[in-house]
């Protein structure tokens, strides 16, 4: 039994380091965003898991990780994703203006 909390406290605190320096430097950029997907798809498969066969280690260690891996994941997807998608939608306006009469 203590093996599992050994083991689960591990994998929780992993990703504790990666946050903290996104958090601090505000970048994301060398993070993978499908490792995170990937990660977080697991962890919650894990915690599902835990819950079925009433293991307390697993239920624990997965909850804490979840929010620690999605709280990296959002700040993936907003620092990542959140601008190109800003300069996309700039661009389309613009395209869009393009082919508009002039109102003067």
């Amino acid at each position: 039994m203590m093996i599992g909390y050994i083991a689960g406290a591990l994998t929780t605190i992993a990703f504790a380091p990666q946050l903290l320096k996104a958090l601090t430097s505000k970048s994301t950029k060398d993070v993978s965003l499908m490792m995170l997907f990937c990660s977080t798809s697991g962890m919650i498969l894990w915690l599902f898991h835990g819950i079925l066969i009433k293991d307390s280690a697993l239920v624990v260690a997965n909850s804490i990780s979840i929010v620690l891996a999605s709280s990296l994941l959002g700040l993936k997807l907003k620092n990542d994703y959140d601008s190109s998608i800003f300069e996309l939608s700039k661009r389309n306006r613009k395209s869009k203006n393009r082919f508009l009469p002039s109102r003067k």
